[in-house]
């Protein structure tokens, strides 16, 4: 068994990609890693193994984009093993580029080996829309690519923290007023349907933070988050 974990994969190939302008962002409606730059999308899934269930990953991202690669650490034995040619072969095949990290340097170096040709594949318009949205919708890149599913900071939790940061300043929230501030006009949703349990009715059509709320405020689980909307909120005229 590897000494590290996917989401130890995430880091280098997500500064990677940075280094030569995209936007990137983990756990994108099950995707380990997005990256964006102008009109293209890439899509990668990391594992600590090339293995069967990797390849469908991949096949099953290509209904989205045309751009999917795989990560996967760097082989020991190196690019001149039988194993590693029919895995190359395979996944040229297959139109899936393969992405390595060096897990046994410290500098974790990245390698593209192979790319993908980018010739148009038939998408999932539905699918493809989703994510564009859940990308654009984000302004907190808080997640890490491979870790516990239970923990993302999604488009819509970002905007639940949104509505945490007004009622902290203001004291209580209305829904006519998240509407107004978050821009959105299905704001008003969040306190009443309360998904997370962060608010708490104080009469009708006021609501408050409740003590699960002051929680995620004053906790460690989405650090970044609050303080960016923190200071939005504090900033905004």
């Amino acid at each position: 068994m590897p000494d590290f974990k996917e989401s130890d994969l995430y880091a280098p190939v997500c500064e990677y990609f940075e280094s030569v302008g995209y936007t990137v962002q983990a756990e994108v409606k099950n995707c380990d890693l997005v990256a964006v730059k102008d009109s293209e999308t890439i899509i990668a899934e990391l594992k600590t193994s090339f293995c069967l269930k990797l390849v469908y990953q991949a096949l099953e991202r290509q209904s989205v984009s045309d751009l999917v690669y795989v990560v996967i650490p760097r082989p020991k034995k190196g690019a001149k093993s039988t194993e590693w040619r029919n895995m190359l072969k395979l996944m040229k095949k297959l139109d899936i580029g393969i992405i390595t990290v060096a897990m046994d340097s410290e500098l974790k170096t990245v390698d593209i080996v192979s790319v993908p040709s980018g010739h148009s594949q038939k998408h999932n318009s539905n699918k493809k829309s989703k994510l564009s949205k859940e990308f654009k919708d984000r302004n907190v890149n808080e997640n890490i690519g491979g870790i516990n599913k239970t923990k993302i900071l999604t488009a819509y939790k970002e905007k639940c923290i949104h509505a945490l940061c007004l009622a902290e300043k203001n004291g209580n929230v209305t829904p006519a007023m998240l509407k107004a501030e978050l821009n959105d006009v299905y704001a008003d949703r969040i306190p009443r349907s309360n998904y997370y349990g962060w608010f708490t009715k104080i009469s009708k059509g006021v609501y408050g933070i409740s003590e699960k709320g002051f929680e995620i405020l004053n906790g460690n689980e989405y650090t970044k988050a609050v303080e960016y909307y923190r200071n939005l909120v504090n900033n905004s005229i």
